[in-house]
């Protein structure tokens, strides 16, 4: 637990841009709320290797929204579960079940279906959140350090680097 935290720290007060951790987050709550088994998570994992993202934010973000997944399942289901028996997009869900990669993509359930649209709808907002935080985050933490002679010392160390 306390390596988990020790790499939440270190990739806030690295060098890397805000929108790399942002975004690593985003990616890693793409993964940890629809369930992990599933066509679209592996093309997540794959832009997640191929972009410069922050992968220890990917890991723990991961794994933090997967234990909230547990408590919204419910909630994606009856999303799903609506827009997969939507009157108006029946013909579109004939034609798209109809092709085999599609059934591979396990859309036709109703939990990733729901996840899934939940997850994409708020990425984009979430992107930004997390962006202003980091920001927000490293003005304070750099603001807290520079008043405390013996915090600035233990920067200099590098208690972060000996730990991971």
């Amino acid at each position: 637990m306390l390596r988990l935290i020790i790499k939440v720290l270190k990739a806030l007060n690295s060098n890397e841009a805000p929108w790399q951790i942002s975004l690593g987050i985003i990616f890693g709550s793409i993964l940890g709320l629809t369930p992990f088994l599933s066509l679209h998570n592996l093309v997540i994992v794959f832009l997640a290797l191929v972009i410069n993202l922050n992968i220890s934010m990917l890991i723990v973000s991961c794994g933090v929204f997967s234990l909230i997944a547990y408590a919204l399942d419910p909630l994606f289901h009856q999303l799903g579960f609506a827009v997969l028996t939507s009157p108006g997009l029946e013909g579109f869900w004939t034609q798209f079940f109809s092709c085999p990669i599609s059934l591979l993509a396990n859309l036709n359930n109703t939990i990733v279906m729901g996840s899934l649209i939940s997850t994409l709808a708020a990425a984009i907002p979430l992107f930004f959140l997390f962006n202003i935080l980091v920001v927000k985050y490293r003005d304070v933490y750099n603001a807290f350090i520079g008043k405390f002679p013996m915090l600035k010392f233990l920067k200099v160390l590098d208690l972060y680097g000996k730990h991971s």
